[in-house]
């Protein structure tokens, strides 16, 4: 998978988080992902099926994932979240990549 895949729907969201033996990332954004953003989501690709979703567009990804600011990532294992780092910049994308090594 070459960078995020865009989640379009609640089947989509459930289908995702739902993924077993990987680890899951939804990048919640608004506007534009960062070239950074899916630079990363790549170099983890072994290891991390990358999505994300314009919660503009799609409202009930905000509730569903619980967003509050954007961008936001959310890090699930075998359907139970990990990690989530709100207001996801340069600066603390480290704290991401963290979990998924």
């Amino acid at each position: 998978m070459a960078g995020h895949t865009e989640l379009n729907s609640k089947a989509d969201f459930e289908a995702a988080v739902g993924t077993k033996g990987k680890y899951v990332l939804i990048y919640a954004y608004s506007g534009e992902v960062p070239a950074a953003a899916e630079a990363a989501a790549e170099k983890h690709a072994s290891s991390t099926d990358a999505y994300k979703v314009d919660v503009e567009k799609h409202p009930a990804a905000k509730e569903y994932f619980k967003v509050s600011v954007t961008p936001t990532v959310v890090i699930f294992k075998d359907g139970t979240e990990i990690k989530k780092v709100e207001g996801v910049s340069e600066s603390n994308a480290a704290e991401v990549a963290s979990v998924l090594v």
